[in-house]
């Protein structure tokens, strides 16, 4: 659907609307994502064998996830939807499985209650960015900061866990950051989305690649704060 954006677009029915189906679309793509991601990491909890495979290819399996994490926007980017969503689902399964072994270790119930956690802190921060009327650009750079920073303790913590040195402070100290980090950069990404909307809402084509690109972006917020929230309170099978 295209439209024109008058110059009162923020009081506009149109383009509120249009702004609405737009987050709408962007909020679904990021669900069937995390759907994906569980679908996946139930059945290869299931399998013996995928199971094996995950647990044995660890740190290779979270390398390339790292590594895809770096690209996959750009390649998203580049595509035409349909194949953009694909990617995006693919990373997703990938995703799954990569955590498998991380979240098999857990009860059911922590799991529910991480999963639960996770959802309310990422509405809400959603909601904020959303509906305040001040804009978060400025956010942007220190959460990048706050961010390489967090992957260069991950790395670190690898990289001592591999000399078999005790990282648990470190783990904890990793994931206590995480979750009001990843929580602050959902509040300033859909912030974003909403206050950059009018630059590109008339372009239909390069509104539904934005908008599985910033599915992607919503979909790594979740699913760190999940993976954080679970490691923080999670009670792990005897």
């Amino acid at each position: 659907m295209a439209f024109n954006l008058p110059a009162s677009r923020t009081t506009t029915t149109g383009f509120a609307a249009a702004l609405t189906q737009h987050m709408n679309q962007t909020f679904s793509y990021m669900a069937a994502g995390v759907g994906v991601s569980g679908v996946v990491a139930y059945l290869t909890m299931q399998s013996p064998m995928l199971l094996n495979l995950a647990v044995k290819g660890g740190l290779v399996w979270f390398i390339a996830l790292m590594g895809l994490a770096f690209f996959i926007h750009k390649l998203v980017f580049s595509l035409q939807p349909a194949a953009g969503l694909a990617v995006f689902a693919a990373y997703s399964a990938f995703m799954g499985f990569v955590f498998a072994p991380l979240v098999g270790m857990y009860t059911g119930a922590s799991v529910f209650s991480a999963f639960a956690v996770a959802t309310i802190m990422f509405a809400g921060t959603a909601a904020y960015g959303f509906l305040t009327k001040s804009s978060l650009s400025g956010w942007g750079t220190f959460l990048s900061m706050g961010l390489w920073g967090l992957l260069g303790a991950v790395v670190v913590t690898m990289v001592m866990g591999l000399f078999g040195m005790n990282v648990g402070f470190m783990q904890t100290a990793i994931n206590l950051i995480a979750v009001p980090l990843f929580a602050a950069m959902t509040a300033w990404q859909v912030n974003e989305m909403r206050d950059t909307f009018a630059q590109y809402g008339s372009d239909e084509l390069l509104r539904s690649r934005l908008a599985i690109l910033q599915a992607v972006g919503l979909y790594v917020n979740f699913i760190n704060m999940f993976i954080s929230l679970l490691q923080l309170m999670g009670q792990k099978q005897e």
